[in-house]
C-alpha cells in the first residue's frame, strides 16, 4: 500500500491527507481525508499502475467507496489520472462503465455531492463514466481530458485530432467543465466548493428599505426604463449577493449559473441572463436544466435572476424550443425549494422557462410579457408603447394578476430571497410541490 501510495501525485496527498484507509486496488486509492477540516470521501487513480485503468478490481473499489460515502453521509471526491478501461480484460472491464454510473445515481439519491478533479491524463470509460457524471468538474490544465486518447484517434478514424481536442481547455470552452487550471487552482477550487456545500448556518436577514409597493408606471415606461437605466445585470447580482461562489459553466455567455451562501444560507443562482439586453442560446437552457437538477438532488434552493428579453431566435437549429421546455420542466419539477427575481426585461417563454418557480419577486425595473413590447408591436402592428400597456407588464399589474408574489426594492434582494428561503423551508416538501403545480397547472 506504502508503495503504491507514493506513486500518487503528491499535490493531491498534500490537499487532502488521508485520515482513513479504505479499501483500495492496484490503480485506485480510497480514503477518507479533510480539505481544511471538511472531511470527503476520496478516490485517487494511480497512473503509475497499468496506466490508472479501470478493471474490475477498480470497480469493487469505486463501488464500495460510494457505499461508505453514502453511510457516512460525506460528498465523494474523484481526482482521475486514467487512461479508461483495463483493455485487457475486455468487457468484464467495460461493464465498470454502467455500475460507476449506478452508484453515483446512488450517491445522488441519497442528497450527497460529487466532485471530480481530472487530472493529466483522464480519458476513455473513467471519463464518462465518472468525470462527466460530477455535480461539480475541475480540470488540470494543460491535460488531456476526452473519450479517446491522442494516440488512438488517428487509428481509429484515420486521421488525427483537430490541434487543441481532447484537452482541459478544450472541456473548459465547450463548457464540460466548470474551472480549468493548476494544481494549486485545483485545490483552492475544491475548498471553496466543499464550503459552499455546508449545511445552511442559523442566521439574521439584513434589513430592508421598507418599500413594499411597486412603483406607479404605465407599460411603456416601464419598457423603456428597464433597458435605459443604469441598474445591476444578473452577473452583478450574483457577485454581490453570493459569497463562496464555484461556477457551473456553459458555453453561453449570456447565462450564468452559481453554487453560493448567501447570509449563511447554501443556494444555486441561475442569472438569465447573465448580461444586460443578453438573449440566451441552447447551452444556456442546458445550463438551466443542469442547475435545477443538482439543486433537487442536494436540496439546495435554486434562485433564478430573470433579466432577457427573449431567446436567441437565430438559434432554432440548434435546439432552441427544445432546451427551453427542458429547462422549464426541469424548474417545474425539481423538488428543492425555487424562487425568482424578476430584475429587468422578461420576453416571452424564454424568460419564463426560469421563472416557473415556487415564488416570484419583481423588482422596480422588472418586467414580463407574452413577448418584448416591440417584438408584441410587429405582431400587433401597433406601438411598442400601446402593446406594453396592453399587456399589463409592470410590477405593478403582475402583482395584481397573480404573476408575481412581492415587489423586491434595489437593495433588499438578499433580505427577500433569504426570507423566501426561510418561508418555503418551513413547508413540508409535498405541500411546497403541491402548491407550486396548482399555481402553474392553474389559469391566473
Amino acid at each position: 500500500m506504502n508503495a503504491d501510495r507514493e506513486r500518487l501525485p503528491s499535490w493531491s496527498e498534500a490537499l487532502a491527507p488521508a485520515t482513513e484507509e479504505l479499501r483500495s486496488s492496484d490503480a485506485l486509492h480510497a480514503s477518507i481525508a479533510a480539505v481544511d477540516g471538511r472531511g470527503a470521501v476520496f478516490l485517487r487513480w494511480d497512473f503509475g499502475r497499468h496506466g490508472g485503468t479501470f478493471g474490475i478490481d477498480e470497480a469493487e473499489v469505486f463501488e464500495a467507496a460510494t457505499r461508505t460515502a453514502i453511510a457516512r453521509r460525506l460528498p465523494l471526491v474523484t481526482i482521475t489520472r486514467s487512461g479508461g478501461t483495463r483493455l485487457p480484460e475486455g468487457m468484464r472491464a467495460l461493464v465498470g462503465i454502467p455500475r460507476a454510473v449506478l452508484a453515483l445515481a446512488d450517491l445522488r439519491a441519497a442528497g450527497l455531492a460529487h466532485l471530480s478533479i481530472a487530472d493529466n491524463p483522464t480519458t476513455g470509460g473513467v471519463w464518462v463514466a465518472i468525470g462527466t457524471q460530477a455535480d461539480l468538474r475541475f480540470a488540470i490544465a494543460p491535460g488531456t481530458v476526452g473519450f479517446s486518447g491522442p494516440r488512438v484517434v488517428p487509428v481509429m478514424t484515420g486521421r488525427e485530432l483537430d490541434p487543441g481536442a481532447n484537452t482541459a481547455q478544450a472541456a473548459y470552452d465547450a463548457g464540460l467543465v466548470d474551472a480549468a487550471g493548476d494544481h494549486d487552482a485545483a485545490g483552492a477550487w475544491l475548498s471553496t466548493a466543499l464550503r459552499a456545500l455546508d449545511p445552511d448556518e442559523a442566521g439574521g436577514v439584513p434589513a430592508t428599505s421598507g418599500a413594499t409597493d411597486p412603483p406607479v408606471a404605465d407599460g411603456a415606461e416601464q419598457f423603456s426604463k428597464s433597458r435605459e437605466v443604469d441598474r445591476p445585470s444578473g452577473s452583478n447580482l450574483i457577485d454581490g449577493l453570493l459569497t463562496n461562489r464555484v461556477e457551473l459553466r456553459s458555453r453561453d455567455a449570456q447565462t450564468r449559473a452559481t453554487l453560493g451562501r448567501l447570509v449563511g444560507r447554501r443556494v444555486l443562482a441561475v442569472a438569465l441572463a447573465a448580461n444586460r439586453g443578453g438573449m440566451p442560446t441552447p447551452a444556456g437552457f442546458t445550463l438551466v436544466s443542469r442547475a435545477a437538477r443538482f439543486a433537487g438532488a442536494l436540496d439546495v434552493p435554486l434562485i433564478t435572476l430573470v433579466d432577457t428579453p427573449g431567446a436567441d431566435p437565430h438559434t432554432e437549429a440548434d435546439g432552441l424550443s427544445a432546451s427551453i421546455a427542458e429547462s422549464m420542466t426541469a424548474v417545474l419539477t425539481t423538488t428543492a425549494p425555487t424562487i425568482a427575481l424578476l430584475h429587468g426585461e422578461g420576453g416571452s417563454g424564454g424568460a419564463l422557462a426560469a421563472a416557473t418557480t415556487d415564488l416570484i419577486g419583481v423588482g422596480p425595473h422588472g418586467w414580463f410579457g407574452a413577448l418584448g413590447p416591440d417584438g408584441a408591436a410587429s405582431a400587433l402592428r401597433s406601438s411598442p408603447a400601446d402593446a406594453a400597456r396592453m399587456m399589463r407588464i409592470t410590477p405593478r399589474e403582475l402583482i395584481e394578476d397573480g404573476v408575481a408574489d412581492a415587489f423586491v426594492a434595489e437593495g433588499d434582494e438578499a433580505s427577500w430571497i433569504a426570507t423566501a428561503i426561510d418561508r418555503l423551508r418551513s413547508l413540508p416538501t409535498g405541500q411546497r410541490l403541491s402548491t407550486r403545480r396548482t399555481r402553474w397547472s392553474s389559469p391566473l
